[in-house]
């Protein structure tokens, strides 16, 4: 098979037949099409199977594959210092559970951006019911998610606008958005007490559980855009401010 079974130095037996294997597949619902790379779809003959996140951009060993041509196999190799795709804004949206992140969104959004949200993933995923985690069910879930935020980063699509709904309590996950995707990222600040008290009122019960975990592992990072959000005349709002520290975290 042209390009898929290639030995690589470095590549387990393993891991040389399940790239052939995914150029075989590619192939054989596709023809010798390279899908492209910041390019259009065109015929070619040297089809090749790499990772769509490498390990070395924390992507697993064994992770989903991608088959393009070598040629834009190498370009896409090369660009992966650069993530990010003239024209489009990623937006990380994160903050505690119950901290009105998808309203937010929805107040920012047009109708054509594309909306990554891992409970709304989980609820079309799964028969759990509405806002229920299946535990079993994360990894797929968010590789799902990830796919799809790898995929824009191939270009070729008219999305101009990604917004990323994630509790994203460490530093690093937020920073790991700003490095890999030239995100913006946005953190809604509600206090602990409110936020315990949506979770009772309107979660299933294992949210306030969510909301203490969120708050035991906030790290305040000053790269962030934090909105500060408090309650006048019965209604919600938010302004910008700087970080909480880690001390007003928990009070």
């Amino acid at each position: 098979m042209p390009g898929g079974a290639r030995k690589r130095p470095g590549y387990t037996r393993s891991e040389r037949i399940r790239r052939a294997d995914a150029v075989r597949a590619w192939v054989a619902e596709n023809g010798l099409v390279c899908p492209g790379w910041q390019r259009d779809p065109h015929l070619a003959d040297d089809l090749t199977a790499d990772h769509i996140v490498p390990p070395g951009a924390g992507g697993s060993e064994v992770g989903p594959l991608r088959v393009l041509c070598r040629s834009c196999n190498s370009a896409r190799g090369s660009s992966m210092a650069d993530r990010r795709v003239p024209g489009l804004e990623v937006v990380l949206v994160a903050g505690p559970p119950c901290a009105g992140k998808n309203r937010y969104v929805a107040e920012h959004a047009d109708s054509e951006d594309l909306v990554l949200d891992l409970d709304a993933l989980m609820d079309a995923m799964s028969l759990a019911g509405e806002r229920e985690w299946v535990d079993v069910l994360v990894p797929v879930v968010t590789e799902a998610r990830d796919a799809a935020l790898e995929r824009l980063l191939l270009g070729g699509h008219q999305v101009r606008r990604c917004w990323v709904i994630s509790t994203a309590p460490e530093r690093r996950k937020r920073e790991h958005y700003r490095r890999r995707y030239g995100a913006r990222s946005v953190l809604l600040w509600w206090p602990e007490e409110t936020c315990l008290l949506r979770a009772m009122r309107e979660r299933p019960p294992n949210w306030p559980a969510y909301v203490r975990n969120w708050f035991d592992r906030y790290e305040p990072d000053p790269a962030d855009e934090v909105l500060r959000s408090w309650r006048a005349a019965g209604d919600d709002h938010v302004r910008k401010s700087e970080a909480p520290n880690a001390a007003e975290a928990h009070h």
